[in-house]
């Protein structure tokens, strides 16, 4: 069990090395801090205290670790750079502490699924959208990773809504308008995208209608990915990709 982690740490760094996307930063978060977790990476607002960019290399699943019954700080940021607790967002309001990485696509080892329960990888997310549109976007990453590695970038967009700041007072942190995914299949060169309201229309079945394309998201965004082609950055899917049949989602 020992050799097979350090195998999978090895690999990561790997991953790290070969594969961390190259973009130009045009958003509005000017305060990034680049936090390379185990699998996965986060770029974290200082300003906002919330993680506005991430991206991690989903290959076939290895392991079924189960995932920390708490949230925590991050000790490698600065207290000042991330939300003021760790509870749930509550006040009868319906958001989850929403994953930006999923901890589903990081139970190969104890140590990354660990890291996704820290809170620079959590933001306010209506319970709508985190059991609903995006869950079945994780579920679509889960199964399709079986076949084909796949790319997965996502990140939030904040806008310009305030009256669902409600959680300046108990966390910190203002909560986002919008969450976007873009996945490459690294064997096709496929791409697709979506681009979510954080609201409570995102139903499960509703999941095709925020299928958007690169371009969008790199406009709404601000974060300008390099390595795509002009034609994966204006594809355009009107389906979402399907779930495979008998795919297990431990």
């Amino acid at each position: 069990m020992q050799l097979i982690f350090a195998l999978q740490i090895l690999l990561i760094g790997l991953v790290y090395g070969q594969l961390v996307p190259s973009f130009t930063n045009f958003s509005p978060y000017r305060n990034l801090i680049e936090r390379r977790f185990t699998g996965f990476i986060n770029w974290i607002d200082c300003n906002a205290r919330l993680p506005v960019l991430f991206y991690y290399f989903a290959d076939r699943d290895r392991g079924n670790y189960p995932r920390p019954s708490s949230f925590k700080l991050d000790p490698q940021i600065s207290y000042s750079c991330q939300q003021k607790s760790t509870s749930s967002y509550g006040g009868g309001v319906s958001y989850d502490r929403g994953h930006m990485v999923t901890a589903n696509h990081m139970d190969s080892n104890p140590q990354s699924i660990s890291d996704s329960n820290y809170m620079t990888n959590i933001t306010p997310q209506t319970g709508v959208l985190n059991k609903g549109a995006w869950l079945y976007v994780e579920e679509v990453i889960e199964c399709v990773r079986d076949i084909h590695a796949l790319k997965v970038y996502g990140g939030i967009v904040m806008g310009n809504d305030a009256s669902n700041d409600i959680f300046l007072g108990s966390h910190g942190v203002p909560t986002p308008d919008w969450y976007w995914k873009i996945v490459e299949n690294t064997i096709t060169g496929d791409v697709i995208a979506w681009l979510m309201p954080n609201n409570f229309e995102p139903y499960r079945d509703r999941v095709d209608r925020y299928l958007t394309t690169v371009k969008d998201i790199e406009n709404k965004s601000g974060f300008v990915f390099s390595h795509f082609t002009d034609a994966q950055r204006n594809k355009l899917h009107t389906k979402s990709w399907d779930i495979p049949p008998g795919c297990d989602f431990s």
